[in-house]
């Protein structure tokens, strides 16, 4: 008995530290840019696609970016690549209403 309540401790407090709320979305991505459109200074908001063989979205396991959102929102990265390009690296967001940016 006194195992059953040590174990059920173990998950009861590994599971409110796992509750604890995101700093920091993230996503390993490889994609082809549809749409680019510069910002105010050297910055652009490119949209990404994810459909194709040497595409790929990755998203972390702790705190993972949803894609739907990455699609839908674009990406904040310096401006250089062109519709048709391929960007990869990584995705990330540090407050549910930020901007997505490209590490």
């Amino acid at each position: 008995m006194k195992k059953l309540v040590v174990l059920m401790s173990l998950l009861a407090s590994s599971s409110a530290f796992a509750a604890g709320e995101c700093t920091r979305e993230d996503a390993q991505i490889v994609g082809t840019v549809v749409a680019i459109q510069q910002t105010d200074g050297d910055l652009c908001v490119a949209q990404l696609s994810f459909a194709g063989r040497n595409n790929m979205f990755n998203p972390a396991y702790g705190c993972p970016l949803d894609k739907y959102e990455v699609q839908s929102q674009g990406v904040l990265l310096e401006c250089g690549p062109v519709v048709g390009s391929q960007v990869d690296g990584i995705l990330y967001r540090t407050s549910p209403q930020g901007p997505i940016l490209l590490y």
